[in-house]
């Protein structure tokens, strides 16, 4: 298929000598003359610049549906922890439960106690860097305090069991 000839305007062009010669080479090896090299190379050089700004326009569209799936994906994972929040507060409510089984009969005014210490314990872990309450948790005197009280009073209890 042969492109249909268009109109042309003569103009002229200073070119350094090396590009002249490297045209015409090129206009020898493609058997053409040095006015189609030219532009050959003119089509492709503007076919170049028209891609390169469809490129800053895919580019923008690319950004922007990032940004929707990124903001999904964040919306998810809030979800998620959302999710988790509620779990860790039922496990939370069942394990304060069973301990207040085990301290008194009076239940109601041991849970009230047991929680209410939970919740501030709770809220000050949260706001620790996690190895800071990690390390608070599992060195922490009420808990030891508790735990004989719960074994019957103040015997020897080795933790690291």
């Amino acid at each position: 298929m042969q492109k249909e000839a268009c109109k042309t305007e003569r103009k002229t062009l200073h070119l350094p000598v090396d590009t002249i010669k490297a045209l015409e080479k090129l206009a020898a090896k493609n058997g053409t003359d040095l006015s189609k090299e030219i532009r050959h190379a003119i089509d492709a050089y503007l076919d170049v610049s028209v891609t390169a700004e469809n490129i800053n326009m895919i580019d923008g569209v690319i950004h922007q549906e990032l940004e929707v799936q990124i903001k999904a994906l964040g919306n998810r994972l809030a979800a998620m922890l959302n999710r988790l929040t509620i779990i860790s507060a039922a496990g939370y409510y069942a394990n304060i439960a069973i301990i207040s089984d085990l301290i008194d009969t009076d239940r109601y005014s041991s849970f009230e106690k047991i929680e209410s210490i939970a919740r501030k314990k709770a809220l000050a872990y949260a706001n620790m860097k996690s190895a800071d309450a990690l390390r608070a948790f599992l060195d922490d005197e009420e808990m030891k305090k508790a735990v004989s009280d719960l074994k019957g009073g103040p015997k020897h209890v080795d933790f690291d069991v």
